[in-house]
């Protein structure tokens, strides 16, 4: 008896040792997710963290495409829900350099406030520059102020050795382009990677802007909100991939009429506003089409394609206008520009 017993606490021990060493395993691999390697590769890296919609998807957070190349790390945009995508994507979040908005509503920048602070909790060690056109610094200074109380409660907490006061927060990086059309202007100039900011056509929401990525002969062209817009085309010529917002447009009209059918009439009114200043899948294929674009990656998505019929309507209504490749936003969805 004596010796099952001892058989038993021995057992149980080791049982015990080997589940703290799974324990312990399974921390340190939590903590050391970060690729770090990212930051070190030639390439063009391009991860997509956000292609859904401001209506609710458990498979998709709101917009927001991440970017790395030359050792640095960029989000465009940061909607609600993308930062728990930077974060499981394995990204360097403590290397975060920068956010490019490319404009102001709430399913673009609602995860703002955790770019800045959860990058400063991984380490950042400078403000976060935020990137925009007009209004970016009003942008800026209201989650400033929201994040206040959280900033100075960690640093009180943790001390500033370890959450230094100079790196909290961001600062706002703000570029009128002017009333043309398809006026640009360079914002990020550095290490080989140039970044030129472009204006789209998102009346009546004014200013909205894209983006394009140009890195040792590789280039990523990011659309932002937009109609089918003539300076997408000039701003994306030639590029590698163009990743581009479309809207269902036959869907959205049925969604209206049943809304309508059903005395939901303000949600109605709200619902047939939204495709007139959005793009649909084939006018995204004709934009990639007339830029000469290699590869056309569909995001920002409404509906969003959960069922084969919502896809297979994505696919096929882009690949009509398009001769090149056609992907449908994925979160975590990875793409890899190799340098020339």
């Amino acid at each position: 008896m004596a010796r099952s017993s001892l058989a038993c606490l021995v057992a149980c021990a080791l049982a015990a040792s080997g589940c703290e060493r799974f324990v312990e395993r399974q921390v340190e691999s939590t903590l050391q997710r970060a690729d770090q390697s990212l930051l070190e590769s030639p390439a063009l890296h391009v991860v997509l963290c956000g292609t859904g919609s401001p209506l609710p998807d458990p498979d998709r957070a709101a917009a927001c495409t991440a970017v790395i190349a030359g050792g640095h790390f960029f989000l465009v945009d940061a909607g609600p829900g993308s930062w728990e995508q930077v974060d499981l994507a394995n990204l360097p979040t403590g290397a975060l350099r920068g956010v490019f908005l490319t404009h102001f509503h709430s399913d673009h920048v609602g995860d703002l406030g955790e770019a800045i602070t959860q990058s400063w909790i991984a380490g950042r060690a400078q403000p976060l520059d935020v990137y925009g056109p007009p209004g970016v610094a009003r942008v800026v200074a209201g989650f400033a102020e929201a994040l206040a109380a959280d900033v100075e409660a960690r640093v009180a907490h943790h001390g500033d050795a370890y959450m230094p006061r100079a790196a909290a927060g961001a600062v706002a990086r703000e570029t009128a382009l002017g009333d043309a059309p398809n006026a640009s202007a360079v914002v990020f100039d550095q290490d080989g990677l140039r970044v030129t900011m472009f204006a789209v056509d998102h009346e009546p929401v004014r200013p909205a802007v894209g983006y394009r990525f140009d890195w040792k002969g590789r280039s990523l062209v990011v659309s932002g909100d937009t109609r089918k817009s003539a300076s997408v085309i000039e701003h994306a010529k030639g590029a590698d991939l163009l990743v581009h917002e479309a809207l269902a447009a036959s869907f959205t009209e049925r969604a209206v009429a049943t809304a309508k059918r059903i005395g939901m009439e303000r949600l109605a009114k709200l619902a047939g506003d939204i495709p007139s200043y959005h793009t649909t899948p084939r006018e995204a294929g004709e934009v990639a089409q007339a830029a000469g674009v290699a590869h056309l990656v569909l995001s920002h998505m409404v509906p969003a394609p959960s069922n084969f019929l919502v896809r297979r309507s994505f696919q096929k209504d882009a690949e009509s206008a398009f001769s090149g490749e056609v992907t449908l936003g994925e979160d975590g969805m990875r793409f890899l520009l190799a340098p020339e």
